[in-house]
């Protein structure tokens, strides 16, 4: 214990982060000289595990003990960053989520570090590999935390406070979140009366996997085999908590997405037909389409009299004018004011042709009840966030390859073409397949 005796540390907090730090490094040899707590009954709980002074004012902290480790709140760090005056201290944050620059100003030498792990006043972290992750603003100082971070754990990493917000925020779904679903499943185990006691082997063997496999590997279930039928009677089944239902639809979604998206084939990512939605399309009686990046790259050139441009793919047309012709109603809702663009459609045969939209939803809600069409019924296609809202009600929402991440999100379908080049022909042709009217003999007339 002797070999870090000189080093003098100031613990401020006294919650379960500063108890956990506090315990391990007076085992390992270091001198908690002081315990800052703003509640005293706290302070002097933490300093009589490690044989230290405790306080509730911070002027009483020695101006040469030489580490102090802030182990708070994100915001009680930076509300007492201000209040330090020690120059010549060496300042320490354990937050993940705050930059390493949150002392600058209040002091010469200052660092990060970061446990990796969940801490919690239950049960101490048990890990001894558990990994710790150190920056600083010099050299010297990144010297004496690993030196601080060996004495703990074997496994350290310099890393930056940009990574360490990633890095953070990852640890929050492999952590946080998946705790949150143990607890939504406990809850629900509890209304059948059975004990959470049940799930331990299957979430040992989940995390085995996921560890062994990697975990977009090791996707199983209802919504990874897109088993629409099992989803919808799970819904039904959680009627009675609103909150759970819809974690329960967001995170389906979110898998069935990531699923369409990375079926691979010669390391090349590649797009499920849209006959994974088999059952889905059969429902689909209407269209409703964006203009610009949808039938459009979205790249706009200006004619001598200011009239805007567009290059519009053939084999969409072809699509669009054929799906006219089998009696589909089709809308295309578009914020541009251009007359060209509406010659184009109603040659097509296409009528419901709104521009100059201000709210597509508003328009969207006119061409079905025009119709006699439920939102449910119409596919959408849109590229970007004016697009956003009747994607969200339109019952089979599509977007290009290129759109908007937002808009991916909420998307049941990405074509595999982009904007301006197939991607139209890609959604009608697969409604028209499913309903077994593509290769019809009128398909071949113009």
């Amino acid at each position: 214990m002797a070999g870090h005796s000189a080093e003098k540390l100031a613990i401020i907090g006294a919650g379960n982060v500063a108890t956990y730090m506090a315990s391990v490094l007076f085992k390992a040899g270091y001198q908690i000289n002081i315990v800052y707590s703003r509640t005293l009954s706290k302070a002097r709980r933490l300093a009589r595990k490690v044989n230290a002074r405790y306080t509730c004012d911070i002027e009483e902290v020695d101006s040469d003990t030489g580490i102090w480790i802030f182990a708070l709140t994100d915001q009680s760090v930076i509300e007492m960053a201000g209040k330090i005056g020690f120059k010549k201290s060496f300042l320490i944050h354990t937050a993940g989520s705050l930059p390493l620059d949150i002392f600058a100003g209040h002091a010469d030498n200052y660092g990060v570090l970061y446990p990796l792990q969940t801490i919690s006043g239950l049960q101490p972290p048990v890990n001894k590999d558990m990994p710790l992750c150190i920056e600083s603003n010099s050299r010297r100082g990144l010297a004496r935390l690993e030196l601080l971070a060996k004495s703990i754990s074997p496994v350290v990493y310099e890393v930056s406070s940009e990574k360490r917000m990633l890095l953070h925020l990852a640890a929050v779904f492999a952590c946080n979140f998946t705790n949150h679903m143990y607890a939504l499943a406990e809850e629900i185990a509890e209304r059948a009366a059975l004990p959470f006691e049940m799930y331990h082997a299957l979430i040992m063997e989940t995390t085995q996997k996921a560890l062994g496999s990697g975990p977009s590997k090791s996707q199983t279930g209802p919504a990874a085999r897109n088993d629409k039928i099992i989803i919808q009677k799970h819904l039904d089944l959680l009627s009675f908590s609103p909150r759970a239902e819809a974690i329960y639809d967001m995170l389906s979604r979110s898998i069935m997405m990531k699923e369409q998206k990375t079926v691979k084939s010669n390391n090349k990512i590649k797009y499920k037909e849209m006959g994974f939605f088999k059952e889905e399309l059969k429902k689909v009686k209407a269209f409703a389409f964006d203009v610009d990046g949808v039938f459009s790259d979205g790249i706009l050139l200006m004619d001598p009299e200011g009239e805007l441009i567009r290059s519009m793919n053939i084999k969409d047309g072809f699509a669009l004018q054929l799906a006219a012709r089998k009696g589909y109603p089709i809308a295309i809702i578009t914020g541009g004011n251009s007359q060209s663009v509406k010659k184009r459609f109603n040659i097509l045969g296409i009528t419901d042709v709104y521009l100059k939209s201000s709210s597509k939803l508003d328009d969207f809600t006119r061409f079905c009840d025009k119709h006699n069409l439920e939102p449910g019924d119409i596919l959408y296609m849109g590229d970007d966030l004016p697009d956003y809202p009747v994607m969200q009600k339109a019952g089979f929402p599509t977007c290009p390859n290129d759109a908007v991440p937002e808009i991916k999100q909420v998307a049941k379908y990405i074509s595999g073409f982009k904007g301006g080049q197939g991607c139209v022909r890609d959604v009608l042709e697969q409604v028209l397949r499913v309903h077994g009217i593509w290769m019809e003999e009128d398909t071949f007339i113009l």
